[in-house]
């Protein structure tokens, strides 16, 4: 909420200098498990990101950022929501289901031992 806020007085400030003749575009990139430093824009030359290097460069970067718990799902909840991760109830991760693709030769499941074909 607060970053298209930003985004959109940016994009009015430009337009008021006669910059800009059409709406601004924002694009929100949410990657879980990323940090700053892991892009090639701001240093990384280890993980190669060039379509979001080229984006980056073209466009305008945010660098001070905030984000609302330390975790994805209360992350997730408060971009989607506008608010605090407690007010919508989501203060911890949400677990997923863990389900087996598939069942390897010689492996044991209930005391027996199961093929590839069951």
């Amino acid at each position: 909420m607060i970053f298209s806020a930003v985004a959109l007085q940016a994009a009015s400030a430009a337009s008021d200098t006669g910059l800009v003749d059409r709406p601004a575009n924002v694009i929100f990139i949410l990657v879980d498990d990323m940090g700053w430093s892991d892009l090639g824009i701001y240093g990384n030359q280890f993980h190669e990101t060039p379509n979001i290097d080229s984006l980056a460069m073209a466009g305008m970067r945010f660098t001070n950022a905030y984000a609302a718990a330390p975790v994805c799902s209360p992350s997730r909840a408060s971009i989607m929501t506008g608010q605090y991760p407690a007010r919508v109830g989501i203060t911890d991760f949400i677990p997923g289901t863990w389900r087996r693709t598939s069942v390897k030769a010689g492996t044991w499941r209930n005391g027996k031992r199961v093929n590839c074909a069951n």
